[in-house]
């Protein structure tokens, strides 16, 4: 039975863990840190939380970005925002952190797991774009899953790994069917889709900053 991961400092990594991310502090950075502790911004205000929302934006290109405290906080206020209600259905990659089917749960919706393509392991369109022709059914200005008679309401692609997914099928069948389009763009934050920023090819994006001892998470609004 091999030993537990030991938090002592100094200590050395157990054998065999590979650790999410290790931090690393220098030059300047360290400056902005005692900054931060001098004014005492450490919370959820302060010219760095300002000063970061701003520059995301513009890198994303987008009018708003809203600072959270964590990646699945983003998520969970996206999914309020675009309206997701109990017992409705949101469609989400299969390949992916635990955090977006936690937010989708959070809000009383059901994730719908769709599976990944084989090439680039994001999610497969085409299979998302079989389910809501040939598995839902469009009643009374809503679709409803066949099987359940839920209202499907949104669709969550996980970009993972550096790609994004491939938006614009997708994007076409949620205009069809009036589905809000939250891109979870942390592990595809500074790449391109034909041209467009990843985090802002739907109606909502969210990212997130994670390492092995702190949370940061953004909601971006086109």
């Amino acid at each position: 039975m091999s030993k537990p991961f030991s938090f002592e400092p100094g200590a050395p990594l157990s054998a065999g863990f590979i650790p999410l991310c290790v931090p690393e502090i220098r030059g300047n950075e360290w400056a902005y840190i005692k900054e931060c502790l001098d004014t005492n911004f450490v919370s959820s205000i302060g010219v760095y939380v300002d000063r970061f929302e701003r520059d995301i934006a513009a890198r994303v290109g987008t009018r708003y970005a809203v600072a959270t405290a964590s990646g699945t906080a983003a998520l969970h206020i996206a999914l309020l925002v675009a309206g997701i209600q109990p017992d409705d259905e949101v469609l989400v990659s299969t390949l992916t952190f635990i955090a977006p089917v936690n937010a989708i749960r959070y809000v009383g919706a059901y994730p719908v797991f769709v599976d990944a393509e084989p090439d680039y392991w994001q999610m497969d369109v085409h299979k998302a774009i079989e389910f809501l022709e040939d598995e839902c059914q469009w009643i009374n200005g809503e679709l409803r899953d066949k099987a359940t008679g839920r209202r499907v309401k949104a669709i969550v692609p996980v970009g993972i790994l550096g790609h994004p997914v491939d938006m614009d099928p997708l994007i076409a069948i949620a205009r069809k069917y009036k589905l809000m389009i939250i891109e979870d763009a942390t592990e595809s934050f500074g790449a391109k889709y034909k041209g467009r920023m990843a985090g802002r090819l739907g109606d909502i994006a969210c990212l997130s900053f994670d390492d092995d001892f702190s949370r940061l998470g953004l909601t971006i609004i086109r």
